[in-house]
């Protein structure tokens, strides 16, 4: 007589995933797990226009969250990075212009620090001079940014836009730019105080 294969659906229960708290802790999806414990370490990833429930212009963007706390039928999330569609950033490389990347870690003023990836799209080929001025720039804005803003604060902005667009203004004297994106930022972790305080001697 053969065995009856229990369902392994009927084990599994139902968890809603929440954003995190700098981004409204929204719904970010459903998922199933027989085991609360199992869904901490997955990761999510969202959209703006799921977090806003509005339509966004600017679908290219991917925020993604990690699963780190469970409570009964809730998992909450932590923001650990975002990342930009590849398509759409091959798009803006066209024959003929330069093309700026800036690739740094940054500390923000809580604390926390960020690998945060640039790039800088001109509308036409720049002198190797110019490019060096204007990585120059990024890397600067970047990092005063970070070090002036908390974590929640930093992710908006990058996020929302206002930091490519802050750096847009300073970088075009440089050299007339089509576009600046911040392509890619993910989470490293908490630097303590002694921490910084070598860093800084």
């Amino acid at each position: 007589m053969r065995k009856r294969q229990k369902d392994k659906w009927k084990a599994k229960g139902w968890y809603t995933i929440l954003a995190p708290k700098m981004f409204g802790e929204v719904k970010a999806a459903d998922t199933v797990a027989d085991e609360p414990s199992k869904l901490i370490g997955r990761r999510v990833e969202m959209t703006l226009g799921d977090i806003t429930g509005k339509m966004i212009k600017n679908s290219n963007l991917k925020l993604v969250m990690e699963i780190d706390d469970v409570d009964q039928t809730t998992a909450y999330t932590k923001f650990v990075g975002h990342k930009m569609d590849g398509g759409y950033l091959r798009s803006l490389a066209r024959k003929g212009i330069s093309k700026v990347d800036s690739n740094i870690n940054v500390v923000t003023k809580d604390g926390e620090t960020i690998r945060v990836k640039s790039s800088c799209f001109t509308l036409k080929k720049a002198s190797a001079a110019q490019v060096k001025q204007i990585r120059k720039i990024v890397d600067d804005i970047i990092r005063d940014r970070a070090n002036s803003l908390e974590l929640s604060k930093y992710v908006q902005e990058i996020i929302l836009g206002k930091l490519s667009s802050d750096i847009y203004k300073v970088a075009k004297k440089i050299y007339p730019l089509r576009r600046v994106e911040v392509t890619k930022t993910e989470r490293i972790g908490v630097v303590t105080p002694m921490q910084r305080k070598e860093a800084a001697e």
